[in-house]
């Protein structure tokens, strides 16, 4: 049974470490984007992300995966190394120089593991009625909004610049 007073403390913990901090990993140590990688954004606190797909024009379809597994509705666990992810369910989208300059990847998956994933991210809700954990949701989801609609926004603009050269 989920023991709200101690969701509400992982809640208050992960507010409280929010920061508009991004950091830049060097242009020598950074990795190119791949298909099953987990990177880590060294935003504050850091965040993750599996990488499910990417685009020939550099759009990254991502799952959002979180240390906080008691603050999603995501049932799912991964367990790689000595971190356990659930995913977040939604999907994010990222370019792909983005995510080569503030991330660094940690683990490659299996295709079944990403299946298992895109599955459970598919069934569960994005909505929940134990208030620390929507809260927390709707919080992470906001890191991610402004860099999603920004990704695709960029993304419709280059194909709409080859379409217009082509023609």
């Amino acid at each position: 049974m989920l023991d709200v007073k101690e969701l509400k403390t992982s809640l208050k913990l992960y507010k409280d470490s929010l920061g508009d901090e991004r950091l830049k990993v060097k242009e020598s140590a950074r990795v190119p984007v791949e298909v099953g990688q987990i990177r880590v954004l060294f935003w504050m606190p850091e965040e993750y992300v599996l990488v499910f797909h990417v685009e020939e024009d550099g759009l990254v379809h991502a799952v959002p995966l979180t240390e906080w597994v008691n603050l999603t509705t995501c049932s799912l666990k991964i367990h790689i190394r000595h971190y356990t992810f659930a995913p977040l369910p939604f999907i994010a989208y990222l370019r792909k120089e983005l995510l080569e300059q503030e991330s660094y990847p940690i683990a490659i998956v299996r295709p079944e593991t990403i299946q298992k994933v895109l599955k459970d991210v598919e069934t569960s809700p994005t909505w929940s009625a134990i208030k620390p954990i929507r809260d927390f949701l709707k919080l992470v989801w906001k890191r991610y909004e402004d860099i999603t609609l920004g990704s695709l926004f960029y993304t419709h603009t280059l194909r709409e610049k080859k379409n217009q050269k082509e023609t």
